[in-house]
C-alpha cells in the first residue's frame, strides 16, 4: 500500500522540520500514537530507534534518512509489519511544504489493501491537518480529545 500527502505549513522549514524529526512530538499531532520515546542517546539523526505505544499496539522504528531541514524517513522495526513514512520539507514562501510519504507492506491482497489505503491516508491527512494547526496556532485538540500548547522553546504542554 503506498500513498502520498502534502500540505502547506506557514511555518519556517527550520522549525517544521525540529518539531516533526522530534518524534517524541507525535503523540501530540497523531492521536492514534499514545506515547513516543527515544531508546538512543539523544543527537538525533539516522539510526535513532524509537519505541511508540499506540492505540492498539507498539512498536518501535529507526531513522533510515537524515537531511536536515529537507528529510526524515523511518522504517519500522519486525515484528512490526513494514511501514516507511518518508517526510519532505521544501520551503513555500515563508512556509513549509510537507510531503508525508507511506509505504505499508499489509500482507493483504491488492484489492483489499485497496479499501484500506483510503481509510489510512485520509486518517494521516487528518493527523497531518493537526501538526498544521498545532504548529501554526500554538494549540490544538486531537481527535480524541487530548488538547496542547506550543511552549516558546517548541515542546507541547498538555
Amino acid at each position: 500500500m503506498h500513498f502520498t500527502n502534502t500540505l502547506v505549513i506557514d511555518r519556517p522549514v527550520t522549525e517544521t522540520f525540529a518539531f516533526v524529526s522530534d518524534f517524541e512530538n507525535m503523540p501530540k499531532w497523531n492521536y492514534f500514537v499514545e506515547e513516543t520515546t527515544s531508546e538512543s542517546p539523544p543527537g538525533g539523526g539516522a539510526g535513532m530507534i524509537y519505541r511508540q505505544r499506540r492505540r492498539t499496539d507498539e512498536q518501535r522504528f529507526v531513522v533510515t534518512d537524515f537531511e536536515p531541514d529537507q528529510l526524515v524517513a523511518v522504517r519500522t522495526l519486525p515484528p512490526a509489519r513494514d511501514l516507511q513514512m518518508r517526510f519532505t520539507f521544501q520551503p513555500n514562501g515563508g512556509g513549509t511544504r510537507l510531503t508525508d510519504d507511506w509505504t505499508l507492506e499489509t500482507g493483504l491482497p491488492r484489492w483489499l489493501e485497496g479499501i484500506g489505503a483510503s481509510r489510512i491516508s485520509s486518517a494521516v491527512r487528518d493527523n497531518l491537518g493537526k501538526l498544521k494547526e498545532l504548529l501554526e496556532t500554538g494549540r490544538v485538540r486531537l481527535q480524541d480529545g487530548r488538547a496542547g500548547t506550543v511552549l516558546s522553546e517548541g515542546r507541547i504542554r498538555s
